[in-house]
């Protein structure tokens, strides 16, 4: 009875991730000062505001994410990066023009 509802777990904790990762438009990820885009093409401006905020904090570890919601990208960042600077990446992202999509958050 244990291993059923164990396999049913893990099948279903692999069903949700595999369709989180559909919606990704892009993953960005934050060693350092090192960034790397491990998924789709963010865009420039983001990257390089990533870059600066990387530069300036010198310790943070993360990733930011574009999810598809809609006609729209969503910023998500991981929760290891401090609330001031997502808060930095999630104001640059809706100062952003972007063509028919709704404002970014996190």
């Amino acid at each position: 009875m244990f291993g059923i509802l164990a396999a049913t777990s893990a099948a279903l904790f692999v069903l949700l991730y595999l369709l989180r990762r559909r919606q990704e438009s892009f993953c960005i990820s934050i060693h350092g000062m090192r960034l790397q885009v491990k998924r789709g093409a963010p865009p420039q401006a983001l990257l390089s505001h990533c870059r600066r905020v990387a530069d300036d904090a010198r310790t943070l570890k993360g990733t930011v994410r574009g999810i598809r919601r809609g006609n729209g990208v969503v910023l998500m960042c991981s929760r290891s990066i401090p609330a001031s600077y997502r808060q930095d990446i999630r104001l640059f992202w809706q100062k952003q023009p972007h063509s028919s999509e709704p404002k970014g958050q996190l």
